[in-house]
């Protein structure tokens, strides 16, 4: 199939540079056309207004395929990622003293950085996740997009920068990263997680992957484009995860019916699926690490500069 009547046909794509796209799948009116250079997709036909769509009922109460049917329930098991997520953090920087959330939502893994002895701050689109996490946890959180106005609020560099589940929302990731990259400390480190269209779950599943959220997932990256996202930031990749997450019953329960085509069951709220909670991994969430390189010293007598001048070219192959 050809991607021309999805009105990508002459696009860049934002990983590796190519025009070449196809139609990987057809979901309601939506359209996922993917590069067939780097095997990044793209969600075509999503526009909506972020912060309307980001309200309190994309956490509590969401209808169809749209948020969460009760976000905070999943509270508890949140806390057992978070806490692993954050030791593995300070393993990679044991000095860091400072870290910024982006897309933090109501600041549960800000709670658990903050705990960790991190001076944390918060970035958040949706006003009622940001009011949630400034009132009732007492955290640092702005509301606002992940854009140069927004990111000059913030004058002192961040030691570490989190975004998890969070790059598959942005209208424009690579911009993004770009400009995190440049609020990172030399030698920061940059953590992101996201769904892995590559993955054999996703394959197996095709359209009924469970991580077809739509409109608000935008993206679907795999390993090769988001090394390449990065690394266009200026950012070294340095370790790369398939992680397993905790979840409740009930949130498990929920995405198997979306992935059969069904509504999700009706199951009464703190119930015992709410308070089971489970460490699952399909494979197919993957969690990266990158660094920006620390600042190279100057010698006071600088060798001399060959005049010649060396090309590079990044070859991108199917």
């Amino acid at each position: 199939m050809c991607a021309d009547s999805v009105g990508v046909s002459d696009t860049a794509c934002i990983a590796c540079g190519a025009v070449h796209w196809r139609v990987r799948h057809r979901i309601r009116e939506y359209t996922i056309a993917q590069c067939m250079c780097c095997g990044l997709a793209r969600t075509c036909g999503a526009d909506f207004d972020f912060t309307e769509f980001y309200g309190e009922d994309y956490f509590v109460g969401a209808v169809g395929e749209k948020g969460y049917n009760d976000y905070f329930a999943l509270a508890g098991a949140l806390t057992r990622t978070n806490r692993s997520r954050v030791r593995r953090l300070k393993r990679m920087l044991p000095t860091a003293t400072s870290l910024l959330d982006v897309g933090c939502g109501p600041g549960f893994f800000l709670e658990q950085a903050k705990q960790g002895g991190l001076r944390t701050q918060g970035l958040e689109v949706s006003p009622f996740a940001a009011h949630y996490g400034r009132e009732q946890l007492g955290l640092a959180i702005d509301c606002g997009a992940v854009d140069p106005q927004q990111l000059a609020r913030f004058t002192e560099p961040f030691d570490l920068v989190t975004m998890w589940d969070v790059i598959e929302h942005l209208p424009e990731p690579q911009t993004a990263i770009a400009q995190l990259a440049g609020k990172l400390s030399p030698g920061g480190v940059l953590a992101l997680s996201t769904g892995d269209v590559a993955s054999l779950a996703a394959r197996l599943c095709g359209r009924r992957w469970h991580l077809y959220n739509l409109p608000e997932h935008l993206w679907f990256f795999n390993e090769r484009s988001l090394r390449l996202l990065l690394e266009r930031a200026g950012l070294v990749v340095e370790r790369v995860r398939r992680e397993a997450c905790w979840y409740t019953a009930r949130y498990l329960l929920d995405r198997l019916m979306y992935s059969l085509g069904r509504p999700p069951l009706k199951l009464a709220r703190m119930g015992l699926f709410e308070r089971l909670n489970f460490p699952v991994t399909l494979g197919d969430i993957v969690t990266i690490h990158a660094r920006k390189p620390a600042r190279v010293a100057v010698p006071a007598c600088p060798a001399p500069v060959s005049a010649g001048i060396t090309n590079y070219e990044l070859q991108v192959t199917n």
